[in-house]
């Protein structure tokens, strides 16, 4: 008999974290100092969110031109 492909199921919620547990963790989720975070979450009005928004947040923060 053969075997039926497994059905992946994909999940739209992503684990969100405290903004806080992020910014301790920084240089091990996404290679900068704390205050590159501190940084880059700067005006952020949540209280959480996800790894992937978080590293999004940085790159962005990284690639801004100085004034």
């Amino acid at each position: 008999m053969a075997e039926k492909p497994e059905k992946k199921v994909e999940t739209s919620t992503k684990s969100k974290y405290p903004l806080e547990e992020l910014t301790a963790n920084a240089e091990a989720l996404f290679s900068v100092h704390r205050e590159v975070m501190v940084g880059a979450l700067h005006g952020v009005t949540v209280n959480e969110m996800s790894v992937a928004e978080a590293k999004n947040l940085v790159k962005q923060f990284l690639e801004k031109k100085v004034k």
